[in-house]
């Protein structure tokens, strides 16, 4: 009997060994997804609050708010740089500034003020990290500063109304910008600073950005309660798509899969599969959603509820809400710091 027990045990510790060795590559690969998709989305969401005149930091794993810091008046939107540890505030209020961010320090290092009532609004820093591009709300135009010295280097007249958001094409050297007050979407020369064409897309054009490969341009129009899809090649609008409830803003996954659009009288955000251009969900938010931050990895949203002082985590996978963060009077724009 003592030998079979022997045998037998050998045998169990045999398979067990045999079992691990077959299960362990895929177990191994599932492993190193999960952590490389943590590892992805692991940073910091900054969030302006236009009302409460701060920055906040807020730790994307755990929500916390990690920070507070103040800026100019009415910081609407901010940016940060690819390669830097800085980031960008447009402060929309008062004479019109750019808050310049120390990262690191988390500190306000510079604020460069703009032309007088110039309302800087969307602001973009160029993916090589030598420009700074705000839209000037007040003076209908485009601001380009260099992104070291925050040195105004030049003002491109957009001649629309209420120039509100931006978008960069560098592969084709083009700005997008989005009229509210003409309900047009503009295309610059990025080089020249011309204006190469108007697009009439619909009435309180407000968001606009380009699909992550690059083969069409999103505009929102929030009072005809539409999208335009617009071919950046022939700069013609190729669809248009119903989105109800006020679509102020619309923002691409990382993946390209998804649209995501604020619908700020719905306290909505209208999930639109970029493939079919279908509105495919729409998920609950606070009150008047504004600006989206996505995560890198495509699978969570933070959403500034401008006039609810709060901030809606979606799960953009399970399509549910995962938290909401009372956060400030009046959140708004937003971008992602990685961690590392």
């Amino acid at each position: 009997m003592r030998y079979t027990a022997f045998f037998i045990g050998g045998l169990l510790l045999l398979f067990g060994a045999l079992a691990a060795c077959t299960e362990s590559p895929e177990n191994d690969e599932a492993a190193a997804n999960e952590a490389a998709t943590e590892e992805a989305s692991a940073g910091m969401v900054l969030v302006a609050d236009k009302d409460d005149d701060v920055l906040f930091f807020v730790d994307s794993a755990t929500y916390a708010v990690v920070d507070t810091i103040a800026v100019g008046r009415g910081p609407h939107e901010v940016d940060v740089h690819p390669t830097q540890p800085r980031a960008y505030v447009a402060n929309y209020e008062g004479e019109g500034s750019i808050s310049i961010i120390d990262l690191e320090t988390r500190t306000e290092v510079d604020r460069i003020a703009l032309e007088s009532g110039s309302a800087p609004h969307g602001i973009m820093v160029e993916p090589g990290g030598e420009a700074v591009y705000v839209t000037a709300e007040g003076i209908d135009a485009v601001i380009e500063m260099d992104a070291r010295t925050g040195e105004v280097l030049r003002t491109m007249t957009t001649d629309q109304d209420v120039t509100h958001m931006l978008e960069l094409d560098p592969d084709r050297g083009y700005i997008y910008t989005a009229n509210m007050g003409s309900g047009t979407a503009t295309v610059l020369n990025m080089e020249s600073g011309s204006v190469i064409d108007h697009i009439a897309t619909g009435a309180g054009a407000e968001g606009l950005a380009l699909t992550p490969d690059g083969s069409a341009l999103w505009v929102s129009n929030r009072g005809d309660d539409t999208l335009s899809i617009i071919d950046p090649e022939s700069l013609e609008i190729i669809d248009t798509i119903e989105v109800e409830g006020f679509p102020l803003r619309v923002y691409m996954t990382p993946d390209g899969t998804t649209a995501l659009i604020s619908c700020a009288q719905a306290n909505e955000i209208a999930m639109v599969d970029v493939a079919t251009r279908e509105v495919v969900d729409r998920l609950p938010t606070g009150e008047t959603p504004v600006g989206v931050q996505i995560t890198p990895d495509s699978r969570k949203a933070f959403v500034g509820n401008m006039n609810g002082g709060s901030v809606t985590v979606l799960d953009l996978v399970e399509r549910d809400v995962l938290d909401t963060l009372e956060l400030g009077s009046g959140p708004d724009g937003m971008t992602f710091v990685p961690a590392n």
